[in-house]
């Protein structure tokens, strides 16, 4: 097996989760979403088409011998709170806007694996499933209205009462704590970030065909976000706006 996760550049944020070539014959894209994206066929695509264009070598495809490319396979784990199916298919063709049958496909295969409606997927790994129960345990306690740190010390110690992720908590329990406090609050970021009309922005801005709508959603969303508090490098995190430009709200 070889990673070919892509790095990321100061001039390109196309970088995904995790990618790996599996004896030169499968190359395997997989991310992780903790909110309901649609676009992610398109997302993959744009991965897979750079990561192909790193390993395979620039002279070969001018060549008058056929390419042999490793077959992609592409998987989504959704761990987010959103109502979404234990399973379920996304498919490139329905972003094109032609009736006609699409000469591109790419076909995305997503698991829910909240804990415990992904259990189906969640028996085949047992440090998945781990995670899985992690989360449940700690949205379970901050709707019992306990504070995120005291809720990931609670998840922590009932995930090594049923002796899941007991090796890895073993080694990591520190940085797992600092990780989740981050990725949890960023969270609550994203629903800021919605709640403030980016959500509305952008499909209104899709509707209309208009890029102007998605740009007013990402700036008034940003502007909701610094009026709450938010630090702006943190905003310019999740809306993809300057720091310049976020100041300037």
């Amino acid at each position: 097996m070889k990673l070919t996760t892509l790095e990321s550049e100061i001039f390109d944020r196309r970088k995904n989760d995790i990618s790996f070539l599996l004896n030169d014959r499968l190359i395997v894209f997989l991310e992780h979403q903790s909110t309901v994206n649609f676009n992610m066929p398109l997302r993959f695509l744009l991965y897979c088409a750079k990561t192909y264009g790193i390993i395979v070598p620039k002279d070969t495809v001018y060549q008058k011998k056929e390419v042999l490319l490793p077959e992609p396979e592409f998987f989504v784990f959704y761990t987010g709170k959103d109502p979404f199916p234990e399973q379920k298919v996304l498919h490139l063709s329905r972003s094109f806007r032609s009736n006609r049958r699409p000469k591109l496909e790419l076909e995305v295969t997503c698991f829910n694996i909240n804990y415990p409606l992904g259990a189906a997927m969640l028996k085949r790994c047992k440090n998945l499933q781990g995670y899985s129960f992690l989360l449940h345990r700690i949205r379970s306690c901050r709707a019992e209205g306990l504070s995120l740190e005291r809720s990931i010390e609670l998840a922590i110690r009932d995930c090594k009462t049923e002796g899941l992720l007991t090796s890895f908590l073993k080694q990591h329990e520190g940085e797992m704590r600092t990780m989740l406090f981050r990725y949890l609050n960023d969270d609550e970021f994203r629903e800021v970030y919605t709640r403030c009309g980016y959500a509305e922005g952008h499909e209104d801005g899709l509707a209309a065909g208009l890029t102007e709508g998605r740009e007013e959603g990402i700036r008034a969303s940003a502007a909701g976000m610094k009026a709450e508090g938010i630090s702006a490098e943190t905003i310019c995190k999740i809306t993809g706006l300057s720091r310049e430009e976020v100041l300037a709200l």
